[in-house]
This record gives C-alpha cells, sequence and structure tokens, in this order.
C-alpha cells in the first residue's frame, strides 16, 4: 500500500495495479483517476462512453504507507543481525515487509537443445595453449 506525496491526491491510499520501469511510473488503484474515452460502434449497436481510469505518476511522488501509523512515510534500508536486509519506516522505525517477488516478470530457461547450443564435447575442449606453442621465443628469454 502506497499513498502520494507532493500531488493534487496527497492523503488517499491505494495498491500499486502497475509498475512501468522504462518511464519510472506507477499506476496506483483509486488515485489519480480521470475520465477515459472510448468509442462506440454504431454497427454493433454500442454507445460510447466514459470511465473513470486511474492515470500513472512518477514514482519519486509516492511513499509507502507505515503499518503503525497507516500514514505515507519515508524509508530506511537496514540489515537485521542475521544479515537480511529489510526496510525501515522513518516515522515509527517499524519494518515493512516486502511482497512476494512477481513470477511473471521472469524469464523461463530453455531446455531445448537446438543447433546454435555448444556441444558438450566442444565445452571441455582445451582451447588455450599457455606456452603460446612458440619453444623458440621462450630460449631466448631465458638465455
Amino acid at each position: 500500500v502506497i499513498g502520494p506525496r507532493w500531488h493534487p491526491e496527497c492523503g488517499k491510499q491505494g495498491v500499486v495495479l502497475e509498475v512501468n520501469r522504462k518511464a519510472d511510473r506507477v499506476r496506483v488503484q483509486g488515485v489519480n483517476l480521470a475520465p477515459r474515452r472510448f468509442k462506440g460502434d454504431p454497427d454493433r449497436g454500442e454507445k460510447g462512453r466514459v470511465e473513470m481510469m486511474e492515470r500513472s505518476m512518477h514514482y519519486s511522488n509516492v511513499n509507502l504507507v507505515d503499518p503503525v501509523t497507516g500514514k505515507a512515510t519515508r524509508v530506511f534500508r537496514k540489515y537485521l543481525e542475521d544479515g537480511t536486509k529489510v526496510r525501515v519506516s522513518k516515522s515509527s522505525g517499524a519494518i515493512i515487509p516486502r511482497p512476494p517477488p512477481d513470477l511473471s516478470r521472469r524469464k523461463p530457461i530453455s531446455s531445448i537443445v537446438t543447433e546454435s547450443c555448444t556441444a558438450d564435447d566442444d565445452v571441455w575442449e582445451v582451447t588455450y595453449d599457455p606456452s603460446g606453442g612458440n619453444d623458440s621465443a621462450q630460449k631466448t628469454i631465458e638465455e
């Protein structure tokens, strides 16, 4: 749950619906609503309609909500005694838990062997000779 700051929607809270990492923007449920117009199709008999939808806002305009006070707060990172890194609220000092990772963003590992894959025998082949294969150069250095 996050709450906007320095924004006309300051004071509202909502859950993050979407994160646009390229543009550094987030869409928050119930925050920054604006009318969106949808065209109708007269052939099907559908009328045009207007719906209120969430617009994105820059991530710097939102803060996490403190679990103790229920208000937007700044966060700093801290290491616990067991070495885990956690987010800590500046206002109350409470630990803000992380949501579970979104596994849909991960790229699956392909187990299909194609002709562009390196063969096992080629992987273990020794291709580097540290002597350089030139014994005469080694002799001149020693002399």
